[in-house]
């Protein structure tokens, strides 16, 4: 029972000067490959021999801090001030986890239960008027949110029933065409037979919602909410209301930060349609994706509560939206914000744990992070994690040098018609090598003549519309905006105010080496209007956060990967240059990928009540796929190279919701399977038991099971030091035909024998459970590499249900 130990920032800190001086090494050796300075660097060390990862590592994260605008050249000093402080006078949000009181908080009134939060508090309110407690929870922990100094928060350790207390993290937020790329079509399949989700309730946690605009119209006409709904509508007035599409929205008020469920970002907007939108006809931006923008379920309900102010949501509010999401009853709860920590200081893992033991599924964003390995979040086995791909879209840009070299790229802020070209002289800014002349921030075109010219910017520090801007103001005619390396192939429609392109970094650096080289370099660009049916497609977009995760053991993640990349949906802000009273807008990032999930996962709710959580995610991880539309294994935009992703990046596949519907077999995990997963963590302890479960479980007596064990739709299996063997049980359930027999294929990865027992799995009815074990055993003959993959599948005459298989020595 404690108060959180800083750790990882004391060895930082005594450290500083060894590992400055390894961070500016990679660092320069990063920039002198791409010349573009940002916060998210890959890291690549190859002149060292078995590097130590935990040294790796901790300099990774100095590189990040290194290259962030945070960071300005090698000032130490800087440095310092931006890592944690072992002791403060200040006051800060700690959330307090406490042992439940005698005979349990549910035999407590809401009253009761305050009363006993309240007497942990020094006093009700700071010297300042503000009041001490921010939240109070009845449900998804034992505990509250309030206002300490680190002093006071170390006083409560003395108390009876204190468990433990740590600063909560602000956790950062992470489609006219994605229902036909996914298959969903009104007349058959997936949305003819759940009626497109009607009766289903979707929580969406995030920055709000814009309850007037269209896609939030109850256009379809549905039916009120079920019975057992229980929220409430606290739109202001004149800003909209609910209705039976909206059926509630809630806010969690905090003095001086926000007071209304509204939408100030557009974050939560976005979401929100993406997987509940009601069908908005001829929607386009600036006349691209022309089309019909609908949800995943347009006839789900939706309910929302807003945690996020602007990009960031407090772990305090995100704790208090699970619970109020849970008690008024929603199905689904969709969350696009996390990081990458520990389950027992992680909000929405904690929040979802609760959620699970109600039947609810839990679908999150992986975290944009990638591509650098390890940084995924929202990673617990009982959340459904979404990485991000591309679709076969895109709104085409050609850009064409003066010496006849032709490039594609893209953008959203199309000229009418489309095919207007700008042709100017080209500028570089970042000849200048400071961070604003490279990344062309605010003032950076001091001492420039860009008048009538386009300038070429570096991706990375600052928004590029905001580039766009400063561009505009300088008297630039248009944009080019390249990026760095460890970005690689994915692109973005940015809206920018001028016309603009975006790049990859292979053709930036062909760009670059141009303007170096040609006295007068000219450039022009086309905009050549929405291109459909692009190759290859889809493919893992550099962003999305990458395993294998550095906290739960053997669990594969991500899940699955969804379209994620310039998606168009509802937004609250019209473009500058339009008319429309109503607003549509590309976004891109794993937050947008994971309500295509949770949309989908609601149409399967409606078709199959009776599947628990764990069969909805094991639906849609068994009949993902892994080929891209000409049948090769889907790529990854980081490699700059096509090369194929591998399962850090893809997980089980790209989700087919036609075929999650019938998947014939599933995997189901009960919440009390967790329990032993739980314990047999390396890192576990009773009190991080106590957080993660709010006492639900305990190791005590409890056997302990490791990761792969758990009955989980993927194998991850880390062999160990000198291990050459293992077995992994696994049990599947029959949801297809009663009468069914199913042979397994495997494809074993390279230098691994995998061996299945029994080789066939005969059932006579539904809900028939068998088991079977996967034995695994290392060869000699194998590749000298750290992962091996493969895969099982369990085949009838109908249907295909397949695991993917990770070797980790």
């Amino acid at each position: 029972m404690q108060v959180q130990s800083p750790g990882v920032a004391e060895f930082i800190r005594k450290n500083t000067s060894k590992l400055l001086g390894m961070a500016t090494i990679m660092k320069h050796e990063l920039d002198s490959e791409n010349a573009f300075p940002e916060e998210n660097i890959q890291i690549s060390l190859p002149a060292m021999k078995s590097p130590n990862p935990a040294l790796v590592l901790l300099t990774s994260l100095f590189v990040l801090l290194l290259a962030s605008p945070l960071f300005n050249g090698s000032d130490s000093a800087r440095a310092q001030q931006l890592l944690p402080i072992v002791k403060t006078n200040f006051t800060q949000v700690f959330i307090v986890h406490l042992q439940s009181p005698k005979g349990s908080p549910g035999l407590l009134t809401s009253e009761e239960l305050n009363e006993w939060y309240f007497s942990y508090l020094p006093n009700t309110t700071l010297d300042s008027g503000e009041p001490r407690m921010i939240h109070t929870y009845d449900y998804v922990i034992t505990g509250f949110a309030a206002r300490l100094t680190d002093e006071e928060a170390a006083s409560l350790e003395s108390m009876d029933g204190f468990v433990f207390a740590y600063p909560e993290k602000n956790q950062p937020l992470h489609t006219t065409y994605t229902p036909e790329f996914l298959g969903l079509n009104q007349f058959n399949g997936l949305w003819e037979h759940s009626s497109q989700g009607e009766g289903v309730i979707i929580g969406v946690l995030d920055s709000g919602i814009i309850p007037n605009h269209p896609s939030f119209a109850d256009t379809l006409k549905l039916p009120p909410p079920p019975l057992k709904w229980r929220g409430r509508c606290d739109i202001p007035a004149g800003s909209g209301s609910c209705n039976n599409k909206l059926v509630g929205a809630q806010h969690f008020i905090v003095p001086d930060l926000f007071i209304t469920p509204i939408d100030d970002t557009g974050h939560g907007t976005h979401v929100a349609g993406i997987a509940v939108g009601s069908p908005v006809y001829n929607v386009n931006l600036r006349g691209l994706a022309r089309g019909t923008a609908s949800g995943m379920a347009p006839s789900a309900h939706l309910a929302v509560y807003r945690i996020c102010q602007r990009d960031l949501c407090p772990e305090s509010f995100s704790l208090k939206g699970i619970e109020k999401s849970i008690q008024d009853g929603v199905d689904i709860i969709q969350i696009s914000n996390g990081a990458s920590v520990e389950f027992h200081l992680n909000g929405n893992i904690k929040g979802s744990f609760r959620a699970l033991q109600k039947g609810i599924l839990t679908i999150c964003s992986a975290v944009n992070k990638g591509p650098t390995p390890s940084l995924i979040g929202n990673d617990a086995p009982w959340i459904l994690t979404v990485g991000a791909a591309s679709t076969g879209r895109r709104n085409k840009v050609m850009l064409k040098l003066g010496n006849g070299m032709v490039f594609n790229g893209e953008s959203s802020n199309e000229p009418n018609p489309s095919g207007n070209i700008i042709d100017a002289p080209l500028v570089y800014p970042g000849v200048i090598r400071t961070n604003e002349k490279l990344s062309c921030q605010n003032g950076s075109m001091t001492g420039l003549n860009v008048t009538g010219k386009i300038v070429l910017c570096g991706r990375g520090l600052t928004d590029p519309v905001e580039k766009s801007k400063v561009v505009k103001e300088a008297g630039g005619a248009g944009i080019i905006v390249v990026n760095r390396v460890w970005d690689g192939d994915t692109l973005w429609s940015y809206s920018f105010v001028i016309p603009g392109i975006h790049v990859t970094s292979k053709d930036a650096l062909k760009i670059i080496d141009y303007f170096t080289i040609e006295k007068n370099p000219t450039v022009s660009i086309t905009f050549k209007g929405t291109e459909f049916g692009v190759r290859p497609s889809p493919s893992i977009a550099t962003f999305s956060s990458r395993g294998p995760s550095l906290y739960n053991g053997d669990i594969l993640k991500p899940d699955v990967v969804a379209p994620g990349v310039d998606i168009l949906s509802a937004w609250p802000f019209t473009p500058e240059d339009s008319s429309v009273k109503f607003a549509f807008n590309f976004q891109s990032g794993t937050s947008m990928a994971a309500p295509h999930v949770s949309g989908i996962a609601a149409l399967l709710k409606k078709v199959h009540p009776d599947w628990t959580p764990a069969m909805i995610k094991s639906a849609l991880m068994t009949t993902a796929y892994t080929g891209d539309r000409d049948k090769n294994r889907i790529t990854d935009d980081a490699s700059n190279s096509g090369a194929p992703a591998n399962a850090f990046a893809i997980g089980a596949g790209h989700i087919n919701p036609s075929a999650a519907e019938d998947p014939g077999l599933v995997y189901d995990t009960r919440v009390e399977d967790y329990i032993p997963y739980l314990c047999g963590l390396k890192w576990m302890s009773p009190d991080k038991m106590i957080m993660i479960t709010n006492g639900a479980g305990t190791c005590n007596n409890k056997k302990k099971m490791a990761a792969e064990e758990l009955n989980y739709p993927s194998i991850q299996v880390s062999m160990g030091s000198g291990g050459k063997n293992k077995t992994v049980p696994r049990t599947v359930t029959n949801v297809g035909i009663a009468k069914s027999i199913y042979s397994v294929t495997v494809v074993e990865p390279k230098g691994v024998k995998v061996d299945v027992n029994p080789k066939k799995l005969e059932f006579a009815s539904i809900g028939e459970e068998k088991k079977f074990t996967v034995e695994i055993n290392l060869t000699g003959s194998r590749p000298a590499k750290d992962v091996w993959e493969g895969k099982l599948v369990w085949m009838s005459g109908k249907y295909q249900v397949t695991s993917p298989i990770v070797i980790i020595d």
